[in-house]
């Protein structure tokens, strides 16, 4: 009797011991596994032992993992099946700390909203950051042990978002894939048999298996949106969005102004039409838009302000160059304009014609002692600033006594205050020559009103001529 409990305790030890060896923990901290997004507006992922975390809007390349508000974060392992996923908070306390996430779908925000923790058994497992961002410092992942001899299931591949199609793609070594797009599980009597890819042109969840020497490997599944945006027809109708709002953009006689890249690989490119300019942030470095270009034909993106700065941001499965003629294009034309006028023409090429510097002391971030340019002219001034890093302008060694011609881009604001960030800046001659391209005005030239239309000399309202705003009365 004394033997027989023994020997079964001990086998209960035995499978205590497998059920503990079964499950196995990937943590994710942030700072050292990381994606490759650090900034705002896009999409990331990261990769672990199997484990991928893709998220539709989140920095994984940040000191702190961040979740931005109405993200949609994707938990997934092709080798076994998710049991656990414990999100952390950051160390530093934030006021969007975890209680961006709501306790639903089988998550659960702790009462000190430190933690949010998801159980279950799954491939994929999802959370919305519903309420606002959310920034974590660590994230726990477990899964169970994966069998050697199961079959991995397949890799579906494509643009999860979308507005006219997306290509398909099934991957899963020496196996057979069998495929629905109708909401079934798939089996090896499905109709559906991979060949090759596919092209989807809507909404629709992908699930596929992979069958290998008569096993078959568990359902994995992927959903494609396909969005609707609606189409504006000019830049100064595009800059009428609602923030975070995608759209189409018409392009007509569009040019592409100017085109700077920062040592962390983020693209700037500042496109400007017969309506205004605009900056296109992380196309040119998606899409590798070129300075002087001319483009005609339409582009999708996401619609944003920071710091008061119009932009058109690249939207992952949106953004692309595939309905825009690109031509080559002569230099842009500098806009000449006055102080007061900066803030109606940001992200366009201006010229500022013979004026002087006011040179105000600062100091950098480390404390160090900086001067800063501005040109005033009575209440507005705007700011000179080398903020394309020309090694031409490293310096900043301006004489307050001298004329100059600048020419830049009105690329930022600041407390109110508008910034040309320079990309030419000369001394104005005692001859008078402008070495600085102006506008000619012509008056015959074409009018649009606010939507990019052409009108007749007739129309009585707000107009753009010349590329500037007035009203034909």
């Amino acid at each position: 009797m004394k033997k027989n409990l023994r020997n079964a305790f001990i086998a209960v030890l035995a499978m205590v011991g497998l059920n503990a060896y079964a499950q196995t923990e990937v943590t994710f901290t942030a700072g050292t596994e990381v994606g490759t997004n650090s900034e705002f507006g896009n999409p990331d992922k990261m990769s672990k032992s199997d484990v991928t975390i893709e998220s539709t809007d989140a920095s994984f390349a940040t000191p702190q993992y961040r979740l931005y508000k109405g993200s949609k974060t994707t938990f997934s392992c092709t080798t076994a099946k998710i049991t656990k996923i414990v999100i952390t908070e950051t160390a530093k306390a934030y006021k969007n700390k975890i209680t961006g996430f709501n306790s639903e779908n089988g998550w659960v925000v702790d009462g000190d909203a430190k933690t949010a923790t998801w159980t279950g058994e799954a491939n994929s497992v999802e959370v919305i950051a519903a309420n606002n961002q959310v920034r974590a410092g660590k994230i726990e992942v477990t899964i169970a042990a994966a069998d050697p001899t199961a079959i991995a299931a397949p890799t579906i591949s494509g643009e999860t978002t979308f507005t006219e199609k997306t290509t398909i793609t099934l991957t899963a070594e020496g196996a057979k894939i069998y495929y629905t797009t109708n909401g079934d599980v798939p089996t090896e009597k499905s109709e559906l048999l991979y060949t090759k890819p596919f092209d989807l042109t809507a909404t629709t969840t992908v699930k596929a298996i992979a069958v290998k020497d008569g096993k078959t490997s568990s359902v994995a599944e992927k959903t494609f949106t396909k969005e609707e945006v609606k189409v504006v027809n000019s830049i100064a109708e595009y800059k009428q969005l609602a923030a975070k709002e995608k759209a189409t953009l018409k392009l007509n006689d569009a040019q592409v102004l100017y085109t700077w890249t920062t040592n962390k690989g983020n693209t700037s490119t500042y496109v400007r039409d017969n309506s205004g300019a605009i900056l296109f942030y992380q196309v040119g470095a998606n899409l590798e838009l070129k300075q002087n270009e001319m483009l005609k034909g339409e582009i999708t993106g996401t619609f944003d302000l920071y710091n008061k700065i119009p932009e058109l941001v690249y939207a992952a499965g949106l953004t692309n160059l595939a309905k825009v003629e690109r031509t080559a294009g002569s230099d842009a034309t500098p806009k000449a304009i006055k102080v007061g006028e900066a803030m109606d023409n940001l992200c366009d090429l201006v010229a500022l014609d013979k004026v002087k510097f006011t040179v105000e002391a600062s100091t950098d971030k480390k404390g160090n002692p900086v001067k800063k340019f501005y040109v005033v002219d009575g209440d507005k001034k705007v700011q000179i600033y080398n903020g394309f890093h020309l090694d031409a302008y490293k310096d900043m060694a301006f004489d307050a006594e001298t004329e100059y011609n600048v020419v830049g881009i009105v690329a930022s604001v600041y407390k109110e205050v508008p910034s040309i960030n320079i990309i030419k800046v000369e001394k104005n001659t005692t001859e008078g020559i402008n070495t600085v391209a102006t506008e000619t005005i012509n008056a015959n030239a074409p009018m649009y009103n606010l939507a990019g239309q052409r009108v007749g000399k007739n129309y009585k309202g707000v107009v753009i001529q010349n590329g500037k705003k007035f009203i034909n009365k």
